[in-house]
């Protein structure tokens, strides 16, 4: 016999124009902790709202009209969006098993919103209906020590789960589940500033990740491309830690903190009779697709485009998957996000995640001016943002040494730079 579970949710949604309103309310219908069913229906108040939107434009338009979807063997993209990926999914199960002393069913999308924190990237917060919402930042920075031996625990429970106690798992539950990756991870606040913190993996990472992703973050600032910035903590537990600012958190003129909506392109992607993630091919073309039909910047986007993808091919990165970009909404309308995991893989040959037009891989800077106009910019646009790129990376070792990597880490990088 199967087992059936439903449950209601309210959305509530949290920016500069609208305040914090509760914006839609939906039902999920799981059967064996399968997600078969979910409506959503956007509440009167907000549609009435003078800067009400579209919380995702693809699968739902502002209407007053409720719209069902039917999953099979997916999950809707604002859900999605939501739900925490790998890391965060890690975090959930060792919680519910070490302090509730139950087992969490991973693919219950019930049963994970019934472990989230009130922490999480973007403006969106989903609760039970009639609670109220709570936006909350992470945790204080004064914990980060806790949050980070907590977070390799989980990562690697074999090797410290000594270390793991109650205290810590609830330091990271209230800041490690709000965001997606594989990478053990916590949102924390220092004062004003909101971080991503992202953690140097105990025995998996290749490399300092920390001290190289900043030093291609800057990097990257200087091949023209929208980045946030971040520092690297060092001594955290014997182990660096990378402080990413975050760009979905927004400062008034009171004071207070409110949020801009994030929206990934897997979401847009997503198969619309099963809502399952495409699947298939992907490649920078589908991005561009989207940029032109929902993005308010259509020229400026995709401009970002061509220098994220020229930047990525340039520095080998192969993890540039649906879910690592993504569209914002910056109070008028969509436009592309600041880009972000922009890290070197050293594994050479293997094909990355988005192709271009029909090739698996994008071209190298050196190589793109004899493809004519990209995304429908000029030649000439072209070629002034590939030579931006090839000068940036280039310079890989000075910015290495900057951010202090290693002299065997600066080789390791050189060796897979393709310009």
């Amino acid at each position: 016999m199967t087992k059936a579970n439903k449950q209601r949710y309210d959305l509530y949604l949290n920016t500069q124009e609208t305040g914090i309103i509760k914006a839609a309310e939906v039902v999920l219908l799981e059967s064996s902790g399968q997600l078969m069913k979910m409506g959503f229906r956007y509440t009167e108040a907000f549609r009435e709202h003078p800067h009400a939107f579209s919380l995702e434009p693809v699968h739902l338009p502002l209407t007053s009209n409720e719209v069902e979807f039917q999953c099979a063997g997916g999950i809707p993209g604002i859900l999605d969006d939501y739900l925490p990926d790998e890391w965060g999914r890690k975090v959930l199960a060792t919680l519910a098993f070490y302090r509730d002393k139950r087992k969490l069913d991973r693919h219950s999308a019930i049963d994970m919103l019934s472990q989230l924190s009130n922490s999480r990237i973007g403006a969106l917060q989903w609760t039970l209906s009639d609670e109220e919402p709570d936006y909350g930042m992470g945790c204080d920075i004064q914990f980060i020590k806790r949050a980070e031996m907590a977070a390799q625990s989980v990562d690697d429970p074999e090797s410290i789960s000594e270390h793991l106690d109650e205290v810590s798992l609830l330091y990271l539950a209230n800041a490690g589940t709000g965001v997606g990756g594989a990478r053990p991870k916590a949102l924390l606040y220092e004062k004003d500033i909101s971080y991503l913190a992202k953690f140097n993996r105990h025995s998996h990472d290749p490399y300092n990740n920390a001290k190289i992703e900043l030093a291609c973050l800057h990097m990257a600032k200087e091949a023209g491309l929208h980045v946030h910035q971040g520092k690297v903590r060092s001594g955290i537990n014997d182990r660096d830690v990378l402080l990413l600012e975050r760009f979905d958190v927004v400062k008034n003129n009171t004071n207070n903190y409110t949020r801009r909506h994030l929206v990934t392109i897997n979401s847009l992607l997503k198969n619309r009779e099963t809502q399952r993630d495409r699947g298939g091919v992907f490649r920078y073309d589908d991005i561009a697709d989207i940029v032109r039909i929902h993005s308010i910047y259509i020229e400026k986007d995709l401009t970002q485009l061509l220098r994220l993808m020229l930047f990525n091919r340039a520095i080998n990165n192969i993890d540039d998957h649906e879910r690592n970009f993504s569209l914002i909404y910056d109070g008028e309308g969509y436009c592309m996000a600041p880009a972000y995991d922009l890290v070197p893989s050293l594994t050479m040959g293997a094909y990355p995640v988005a192709g271009f037009q029909y090739s698996p891989t994008a071209p190298k800077p050196s190589e793109i001016t004899s493809k004519g106009k990209i995304f429908g910019l000029p030649k000439t646009v072209v070629k002034q943002i590939a030579d931006e790129v090839i000068n940036a990376v280039e310079q890989w070792q000075d910015w290495a040494q900057e951010y202090d990597v290693s002299d065997e880490d600066i080789s390791s990088v050189s060796n897979v730079l393709q310009i």
